[in-house]
């Protein structure tokens, strides 16, 4: 097979691997830096495109005499750059978690109604969504919004550098809840209502288009032939890594994208927007297939994440060993917390520390509060397993379908304990791997676009393949 190149960007860090559906070489991993600047909290997005021009000029260097036909970016959701006629980007582009965004979901909900967003565009109601980001802008900095002239998500302003081509790939687009998934097109309803410039928002093009060659200088400068490619593939991480699913027959299944997110859902072939969606706020973004992942987003390992890089703060050392085996020994403390309570967004702060958020919702709830790290744990992975639960049967619910099987995959699909109480509490069998599903789908994806495999099923053998032989793979049973 030939070689492509996936750019797979995390909120977390980030990283550069060369290869195909057989196999994979890392060329350069790095932090996605995020800096406070004037109290903002932003992207470093130049550092960011300098290590993706590092991992390319490697990958390269290590393959001057294959085929590496294409690249292609993928990130987070939500977060964009905006550029002025001339094309050059206008401020840094902000984090999610920025708090500008407080508030911001109640002042749109005043001149459009929450129903009719919903029924517009699908998505799920949550605040770093880029409708209320761009709102805020344009309440709060008139001058920013008066100089925009383009609107690209970050993978689509990354492609742009490096192949001068401005367009808004559909997976990243649907993300904004300024799309309609139902017509196909932006929502001018909700972009006149909110007085956002029509003009802002270019061509959706479908997963795996291709944009076009390097520009002459990235290709010199990377050491790449001009004629390589960059291709507009599965732009949200999860299009991608759902394009990976190694799904093996046609019973209906679930997957989960386990991550700093946990996104649960289905592929489905239509936008599913109902009275029961809405209630349950589910969302319809795009899959890189053309149809429509309907999902709840879950907020994931981030929990367990931030908990632990505060204890490290303090000076504490975390063996992850340890870690799980004192997280077994405190399976039975009674509490659990709601993954999507909003006070779990924001990152640690000396005055509000991840730890200190979990104790009091426990306290609130009436639950005993954890003292051990493995309580803590316990917490945690209880609070997601239920949750996972909890809204696998709304979407059974939602769509008259007995699911049979849950696929675990990215990075969080190696927690073999969550994987086994999240096959217990939904008494659906677990599949964990790959591990790697965002970076193989994104080569899915580029493979397809030019060519080189006939069809998404045939890409999907090849990733289990590649799974079992690579260790990536596991079971739990449900009950």
């Amino acid at each position: 097979m030939k070689k492509y190149i996936a750019v797979d960007l995390g909120a977390s860090n980030g990283r550069v691997v060369v290869g195909n559906l057989e196999g994979f070489t890392e060329t350069n991993r790095f932090v996605t830096r995020n800096e406070v600047v004037n109290g903002g909290v932003h992207w470093d997005i130049l550092y960011i495109f300098s290590e993706i021009k590092k991992g390319l000029k490697e990958a390269f260097s290590r393959f001057p005499d294959d085929d590496i036909a294409g690249i292609s970016i993928d990130t987070w959701g939500v977060d964009y750059g905006l550029l002025d006629r001339k094309g050059e980007l206008i401020g840094m582009p902000y984090h999610y978690r920025d708090s500008r965004n407080d508030g911001m979901m109640e002042e749109v909900f005043s001149i459009i109604p929450k129903e009719t967003v919903y029924q517009e565009t699908g998505i799920q109601f949550m605040q770093i969504n880029t409708i209320y980001q761009l709102f805020e802008t344009k309440k709060n900095h008139p001058e920013m919004m008066a100089a925009a002239e383009h609107y690209l998500s970050i993978p689509d302003l990354l492609s742009f550098w490096l192949c001068g081509v401005k367009k808004n790939e559909f997976s990243h687009a649907t993300t904004t809840q300024l799309y309609n998934p139902t017509t196909r097109t932006w929502s001018w309803k909700l972009i006149d209502a909110l007085g956002l410039k029509r003009s802002l928002f270019g061509e959706v093009v479908p997963s795996g288009t291709v944009l076009g060659p390097l520009r002459p200088d990235v290709a010199a400068e990377v050491g790449a032939p001009e004629t390589t490619v960059v291709i507009a593939g599965g732009s949200h991480d999860t299009a991608s890594g759902v394009a990976a699913v190694p799904v093996v027959d046609d019973n209906p299944y679930l997957y989960l994208s386990s991550g700093t997110w946990s996104l649960l859902g289905i592929e489905a072939d239509e936008p599913i927007i109902s009275d029961k969606s809405l209630e349950y706020n589910f969302t319809n973004e795009g899959a890189a297939s053309g149809k429509i992942r309907f999902l709840k987003n879950i907020m994931g390992m981030w929990i367990q994440q931030e908990a632990i890089r505060w204890w490290e703060s303090q000076g504490e050392k975390i063996s992850f060993k340890e870690l799980d085996a004192e997280t077994l020994e405190c399976a039975d403390f009674p509490a659990s917390i709601d993954p999507n309570d909003d006070r779990f967004l924001r990152p640690n702060s000396a005055g509000m520390p991840m730890p200190q958020r979990i104790r009091e919702y426990c306290r609130e709830q009436g639950m005993p509060e954890p003292e051990k790290k493995g309580e803590y744990m316990a917490v945690v992975y209880r609070g997601l397993a239920q949750a996972y639960a909890r809204y696998a049967a709304q979407i059974s619910e939602m769509t008259g379908t007995t699911y049979k099987q849950i696929y675990i995959i990215g990075g969080g699909c190696k927690n073999t304990i969550l994987n086994q109480w999240t096959a217990d509490a939904s008494g659906i069998p677990v599949s964990a791997g790959p591990v790697e599903a965002t970076a193989l789908g994104n080569m899915l994806i580029q493979a397809l676009a030019l060519g080189d495999i006939p069809d998404r099923q045939t890409g999907r053998a090849l990733i289990r393949k590649w799974c079992l032989a690579d260790g990536a793979a596991g079971v739990a049973a449900g009950v």
